[in-house]
């Protein structure tokens, strides 16, 4: 009987084992896809700043000429 029991004991722990580090491994990879898409929405969103900086850049009227 107590053979059983710890026949049972071990095998619940290697399944326990399995279970908790597929576990790590899923929230390992969810956080790797959730971190290159914050990169990426990063990367637009500074893209964005760039552009508009560059179309509120002041530059030359042309309407205005200096003569010398």
């Amino acid at each position: 009987m107590e053979h059983k029991i710890n026949h049972y004991i071990k095998s619940h722990m290697m399944t326990m084992m399995i279970v908790v580090l597929t576990g790590f491994l899923v929230l390992f990879l969810g956080e790797f896809m959730l971190y290159h898409k914050i990169m990426y929405i990063n990367k637009i969103v500074s893209e964005g700043f760039m552009q508009m900086k560059e179309a509120t850049k002041p530059g030359l009227v042309p309407s205005i000429v200096i003569k010398k």
